[in-house]
């Protein structure tokens, strides 16, 4: 009893007092480097570690600085909420409640035992009885007990573990795997969020190119790339700093030159700009210190997810199902990293001494002081040519036999497409999860031709021949407003508040609603301008079929880019998806044209005879394809690994 005393007296006085505020623990939790502090300590030092970071990502650990990430998705949690999402330490908070350290089964019989063990899968204290017991019985034969004074052990959390557990529904294990989506889910994520999703399966009957060896090299290789783009960010903007110090030493040696020449006056306006310019470059270098930590720790959080990565890698014995939830975590980490604005930061002081300098007495001023800032978008999307390399397999195919002439189409917010026949004056509903299904025919007051979901239940459907445009109810299909327009509207695409129309004589542009006049007639010089597209830069895409040519412009009608080739002829059909890439039907070529952001080809799918219609489906990476025959078609694009 004697030597027990000891060690828990030992304890508590080695544990019970935070190292941020050196008194007593108030509500401990612990850090994924096993180092705890009270809550509201914490909440204090990841306030002020944050203040100037956009978005802030995670914190250095108070005693240790080591990077610990932000909880859960990148700004799942407001900063406020990231203390209480650490677990707490219910050892420490144990001793700090009682003193001592009870055995918690011998309490529950009204005895108060002192403990010497804690188990680390109950949270609970034992004392020596009660651990052979614990050990002994089948249900926690299993569990892991270690020594109460070995407080390193007793508190650690297995990262292993955080990975089988649900960031969006706290607590739920992930046990399913959406194939649609390639996303682990828990039976919650199943029932809400994927309930429209039909291809689930274990964690451990996911094919090996999602969770195996190639993917690992697939992601760490975009991540070192990742890396490398933020650290080069890193090294401009400091070299900016660097650069801003010459600039400033240079100014001031002209000044001081200057000065020595000049009578009193001089003296009172080179303190004066001395002053000024000290100030600008504080404020510059400050700036650009803060965009630099911003990027610092994009890759501090980069590189501590891809050490997590590179161990489950390098562990032979690692279960397939957690080499999946590895990967998958990397995966969407990178993803929401890529959501997040780049932007390199240049400030260039520039500093001219006036050409009348001598004549001091009737100037105010030696010089003019400018601070030049440029935020330069940053592209940190790694660099690839999936699409140009890519292996592409049918993903099956659908005659619709009641259509008669398919001019367009869209994906509805409920994944479901939406066809536009234009012979049959109808709309046509197909599921194209699974086995590719048409749900039902609606017949509309005109002869549809394009199709454009504009929010989550709206979407416009082109009349040309009416010259009108109709907007349904996503849903139901039922018309909610009919608009005029005083021209022929075969294609259509919607981002934000602009609208562009191809009218087959032109290309034109409306904002703020097709109500309002239209602002701009970006195309007059090419004929047979049916298809159009806007990319993510809301720069304007758009084809002719006469003239056998895809064009993009900016919204002053300057051209981008003109594209023909010997191989596309009549094009027909126009997409672009979210990375910008260009998808164009080649109607009297048979094949379909994929090009780059720049309009580069980066391959030709041939033997497609006479497309009308493409569609790439970015959650799913599938190209929809409709031909002259009502056929549907679809094409899985898989990205290579070696």
């Amino acid at each position: 009893m004697a030597t027990a005393n000891k060690i828990e007296h030992n304890l508590i006085n080695e544990v019970n007092l935070c190292s941020v505020c050196l008194e007593q623990y108030k509500l401990p939790v612990t850090l994924p480097c096993n180092h705890s502090f009270c809550q509201t300590c914490l909440a204090a030092h990841i306030k002020s570690s944050c203040v100037n970071l956009d978005p802030p990502l995670g914190f250095p650990c108070p005693l240790c600085r080591v990077f610990i990430p932000a909880p859960g998705r990148i700004g799942q949690y407001s900063l406020d909420l990231w203390p209480t999402k650490f677990p707490e330490n219910k050892l420490l908070s144990s001793v700090i409640e009682k003193g001592l350290l009870y055995c918690k089964p011998c309490q529950r019989d009204e005895e108060e035992v002192i403990a010497e063990s804690w188990c680390q899968d109950c949270s609970e204290a034992l004392c020596h009885t009660c651990e052979k017991y614990h050990k002994k019985l089948r249900p926690t034969s299993h569990h892991v007990v270690v020594s109460v004074t070995d407080l390193s052990v007793s508190t650690k959390t297995p990262f292993s573990q955080s990975l089988e557990i649900c960031e969006a529904h706290d607590g739920r294990k992930l046990e399913m795997f959406c194939k649609k989506h390639s996303q682990p889910c828990c039976d919650v994520c199943v029932t809400q969020d994927h309930n429209s999703c039909s291809g689930f399966c274990q964690l451990e009957e996911v094919d090996e190119n999602l969770a195996g060896p190639k993917m690992e090299e697939y992601l760490k290789r975009d991540v070192e790339k990742f890396c490398s783009t933020i650290e080069q960010t890193i090294q401009e903007e400091k070299a900016n700093m660097g650069a801003i110090d010459d600039m400033t030493e240079k100014f001031s040696n002209e000044l001081l030159e200057l000065s020595a020449a000049i009578i009193q006056t001089v003296k009172r306006l080179e303190e004066k700009h001395l002053d000024e310019l000290s100030k600008l470059s504080k404020e510059s270098k400050s700036k650009l210190q803060q965009s630099v930590d911003c990027m610092e720790q994009r890759l501090q959080y980069l590189l501590y997810w891809k050490e997590i990565l590179m161990k489950n890698e390098s562990r032979q014995e690692t279960a397939h199902a957690k080499r999946l939830l590895s990967c998958s975590r990397m995966k969407r980490i990178c993803e929401d990293l890529q959501n997040l604005n780049y932007s390199k930061l240049e400030i260039d002081i520039q500093a001219k001494l006036l050409e009348n300098a001598q004549k001091l007495k009737n100037f105010t001023c030696l010089a003019e002081l400018i601070s030049n800032e440029h935020l330069k978008p940053v592209k940190v999307i790694p660099e690839r040519n999936d699409l140009a390399t890519a292996t592409i397999k049918t993903g099956g195919s659908l005659k619709i036999t009641s259509a008669s002439n398919i001019k367009g189409g869209d994906f509805l917010s409920n994944s479901k497409l939406l066809l536009a026949d234009n012979g049959k004056k109808s709309l046509i509903l197909c599921d194209v999860d699974g086995v590719l299904t048409v749900l039902q025919e609606k017949e509309i007051p005109g002869s549809p031709w394009s199709v454009c979901c504009i929010e989550k239940y709206e979407v416009l459907v082109t009349l040309p021949y009416e010259e009108k445009v109709l907007r349904l109810d996503s849903d139901s299909l039922e018309i909610k407003e009919t608009i005029s327009l005083e021209c022929r509207c075969y294609g259509i695409a919607t981002s934000g508040n602009v609208t562009v129309i191809g009218t087959r004589d032109s290309v034109v542009m409306f904002s703020g609603g097709l109500k309002e006049i239209r602002s701009a007639t970006l195309s007059s010089d090419l004929s047979s301008t049916d298809d159009v597209a806007l990319d993510d830069e809301n720069y304007v895409i758009y084809s002719s079929h006469n003239k056998h040519t895809v064009r993009k412009q900016d919204k002053a009608g300057n051209v981008l880019f003109s594209y023909t080739h010997e191989k596309l002829k009549a094009p027909y059909g126009l997409d672009v998806n979210r990375n910008g890439e260009i998808f164009v039907g080649g109607y009297d070529s048979d094949n379909i044209h994929i090009l780059s952001r720049s309009g580069q080809l980066l391959r030709i799918l041939g033997g497609i005879k006479k497309p009308k219609w493409v569609k790439f489906q970015n959650d799913t990476n599938r190209l929809f394809v409709v031909d002259l025959d009502c056929n549907l078609k679809v094409f899985q694009f898989t990205a290579p690994y070696n």
